[in-house]
């Protein structure tokens, strides 16, 4: 398993400090968190429900409905690889260490490059997978760009899988206008940007083919372990405020 930080428990045990003193940096999470308002306490009660409110909210948020709700970026990340035979993936050298670890341990094929060397690369290979800004190093990639690469992509029927996690902040790079087009698969996290990382809730954006095959692969009443229920009532909160609370977060 791979280690990620983000474990403050262990930490303030280890060293004796309260866990309310520290102010952890490994995780990425926005440390002032979304104030999300008390919830009915059925929410709580009631068995996970499809129809809750969530996507539709994500949608209105995101400006797209091609998307699937799941427990946070995870589960994509674990199982978009299982989607694909084995075949040739970039990315760049140092990137989220989940995306590596989960295309090779499917037995695919991968290239770590610098971005000058994965843009060169671009017809000799089957999947890129960027992080949109690149974890841990900053990098920003501009979206016509990203759209030129996914047209030759998809034309020999390839992947552009973009990891949107911290890109609230800066809404005019994302690929979200292009969400639905073939070979396009987009990661958003409710969790990073809104300081909400309990809800464990985040979206896939893609074509249709794609999000029904990942659905079937999550296999579940469409909600893996993790958020629905009250867990949806927090991540549902910021995405339906409104935009100007939204712009003041950004």
């Amino acid at each position: 398993m791979l280690e990620h930080g983000g474990g403050l428990l262990r930490a303030a045990a280890e060293y004796g400090i309260p866990v309310g003193d520290w102010l952890d940096l490994s995780t990425g999470v926005n440390p002032n968190g979304w104030p999300v308002p008390p919830l009915p306490a059925d929410s709580w009660l009631r068995l996970p429900q499809n129809h809750d409110g969530l996507e539709a909210a994500a949608a209105e948020y995101y400006g797209s409905d091609k998307l699937l709700a799941v427990a946070g970026s995870q589960p994509a990340i674990q199982l978009l690889p299982r989607l694909r035979a084995p075949c040739r993936v970039g990315m760049l050298a140092l990137c989220y260490a989940e995306h590596p670890h989960h295309w090779q341990k499917r037995g695919h094929q991968l290239f770590r490059l610098s971005p000058e060397e994965l843009a060169a690369g671009i017809d000799q290979l089957d999947v890129v997978l960027l992080c949109n800004p690149n974890n841990p190093t900053g990098d920003r990639f501009d979206a016509a760009l990203l759209e030129n690469w996914r047209q030759r992509l998809a034309a020999r029927g390839g992947w552009l899988v973009v990891d949107e996690a911290f890109l609230d902040a800066a809404p005019q790079d994302s690929m979200l206008p292009h969400a639905g087009k073939p070979g396009l698969i987009v990661l958003r996290s409710v969790g990073k940007f809104f300081g909400l990382a309990g809800a464990r809730a985040g979206f896939v954006f893609g074509w249709p083919e794609l999000l029904r095959a990942l659905a079937e692969e999550l296999g579940r009443g469409r909600w893996p372990a993790g958020a629905r229920g009250g867990e949806a009532g927090a991540a549902r909160c910021p995405m339906a405020t409104g935009d100007e609370n939204q712009a003041a977060a950004r």
